[in-house]
């Protein structure tokens, strides 16, 4: 950090000075943003405040790396950002995250790819061919009501180009330069058997290195589950004279029971459940009192709520229990739950009559 004259900070809030001190960063330099930056304080600012950078790195875990994030926001043509979906299931609040940041960087200027990776979820023993596929269908409708821009959104299925003999041959030349144990470990995160993977297992990775090539990416985006995989390809990319892409990844929210959220156990909120269900599962998800930690329903009120509703999140309570309260920011939420002004009951209600609303899209269009 360089040396500041007159403490400008002792005059800032707590995110402005934030903010103040990654822009000396930028301009100064410093070694520690060349990496990657975590930027849990732009969600702080208004977003009508937020520039194209920060609206892309709002409620991110890692960015891998800044400077080559900036580099694609001043291109002149827009840059490509992807996610790919395993076509295995409905669309819950996880994957709901990731559309979210996708939101975000078509704002920012970037155009989205959504791979609906039937062959992967196949692979990773998501069910037959004709099963995965018939998801996927579903899966794209989802997205689109979830409000994803139809003239800046191309939605690609994984079988239309991945049987095709240029790509196999590139995932043939990428399988010579890893190694199994490189390959298990990137699978870690995401396979259904990591305890004794198949051989198509192995090659899932590869494929989605080769991926990011062949669909022309500059951005990949995933979960932070994801990171193994983006770092292979980064480093095996350009092996095969192909460029590196930029990656970004976003936090994993907990399940509503506070553990890891899984399809598999039903610790989630699928995007197009009937408004009742969503009320009574989050009124009855884990939320202890005072405690940020592994609470789902204060992360659905950071990474859900607080993005996508710009006039902020209004708690209704009777005047005896203290009356309505209006947060602008979730960190004012935050400071109130964690000191005991807010109640578990109170914020669980507020939580559920929001995400009702902005889920409402979602279940018109998949009832039609």
């Amino acid at each position: 950090m360089v040396g500041i004259s007159i403490n400008l900070f002792s005059y800032c809030s707590p995110a402005a000075a934030e903010l103040l001190k990654y822009s000396i960063n930028l301009l100064y330099g410093d070694s520690g943003n060349q990496k990657h930056y975590t930027s849990s304080f732009l969600s702080q600012a208004g977003e009508s405040d937020l520039d194209k950078l920060e609206l892309v790195m709002r409620n991110t875990e890692e960015i891998v790396t800044v400077d080559e994030l900036k580099g694609l926001l001043e291109k002149p043509s827009r840059p490509r950002a992807y996610v790919g979906y395993e076509t295995s299931g409905k669309i819950h609040l996880g994957h709901m995250l990731t559309a979210n940041k996708l939101l975000d960087l078509q704002r920012a200027g970037f155009d989205v790819v959504v791979l609906l990776a039937d062959l992967h979820a196949f692979l990773n023993e998501k069910g037959s061919l004709e099963e995965v596929r018939r998801i996927a269908d579903y899966n794209r409708d989802c997205f689109m009501a979830l409000g994803l821009d139809p003239e800046r959104t191309e939605f690609v299925y994984g079988t239309d180009y991945q049987l095709k003999p240029d790509f196999m041959l590139k995932i043939l030349q990428m399988a010579r330069n890893t190694s199994l144990n490189r390959a298990r470990r990137s699978m870690d995160e995401v396979s259904r058997s990591a305890e004794n993977p198949m051989v198509s297992q192995m090659i899932y990775p590869l494929m989605q290195a080769v991926d990011i090539a062949d669909l022309r990416i500059d951005l990949a985006v995933g979960g932070i589950d994801q990171r193994k995989i983006h770092m292979l390809a980064r480093e095996e990319l350009p092996r095969l004279g192909l460029p590196a892409p930029v990656c970004l990844h976003t936090p994993l929210i907990p399940g509503l029971n506070g553990e890891k959220m899984s399809s598999s156990k039903g610790n989630n909120i699928a995007v197009d459940e009937p408004a009742e269900d969503v009320e009574k599962k989050i009124k009855s998800a884990f939320c202890p009192a005072q405690v940020v930690e592994n609470n789902p329903v204060l992360a659905i009120c950071r990474y859900h709520i607080f993005p996508r509703m710009e006039e902020g999140m209004t708690i209704k309570r009777p005047e005896k229990f203290g009356g309505d309260v209006h947060y602008a920011s979730y960190e004012g939420l935050e400071a109130d739950f964690v000191s005991g002004a807010l109640h578990p009951m109170d914020l669980k209600k507020a939580c559920a009559e929001d995400m009702i609303e902005i889920l409402a899209p979602v279940r018109e269009r998949m009832k039609a």
